[in-house]
């Protein structure tokens, strides 16, 4: 059990590290994608909303440190995410690339509106004489819809890689109870 909390959380580093520096030179019409919150999501689908909500609640965090105005606002969209996401699991065939595709897609729309809303709709209810116009239309065709897209795209090979991890961690946590 303590060795898969530590590699999932060696795992969350290394998809922060990856998403902050490399991703970088990876954009399509400045945007690049997020594989944290696709990690979230696989993660999720694979094995069930308490681990969806606990990996989604760190995976978050991690985020936050890299690149968060306020500690806690990604952990908590992560943990919410895992927990909405995983408890739909049960009700679907999650060995299918399809789905993952699908939940990914609509998870990063769903995430990355809220993200807008509660950050940018924020500073427009505070200060609405700013002569800045609040237009979610835009955001959703041009931010949020590339991302959710890229998002799909990259799930297929994440999808392939979580789900590997989460099977050799199973192989491996079976081995140390039999002893």
């Amino acid at each position: 059990m303590r060795f898969k909390v530590f590699i999932i959380g060696i795992f969350i580093f290394l998809i922060g590290v990856i998403q902050s520096t490399i991703l970088n030179y990876f954009e399509v019409y400045n945007v690049k994608p997020n594989l944290l919150v696709v990690f979230i999501i696989l993660s999720a689908l694979l094995r069930g909303n308490t681990e969806g909500a606990v990996i989604g609640f760190f995976a978050g965090l991690s985020q936050d440190i890299i690149a968060g105005k306020v500690v806690g606002f990604y952990a908590l969209l992560g943990l919410y995410l895992g927990l909405v996401v995983g408890s739909l699991n049960k009700r679907l065939y999650r060995e299918n690339f399809l789905v993952a595709i699908f939940f990914t897609f609509f998870s990063t729309i769903a995430y990355e509106l809220a993200v807008y809303l509660m950050y940018k709709g924020g500073e427009y209810i505070v200060a609405p004489t700013a002569g800045i116009q609040f237009n979610v239309l835009f955001v959703l065709k041009h931010i949020v819809l590339p991302e959710a897209v890229y998002n799909s795209g990259i799930s297929v090979f994440m999808y392939m890689l979580v789900m590997k991890l989460f099977q050799k961690l199973e192989y491996l946590d079976k081995a140390a109870r039999k002893y």
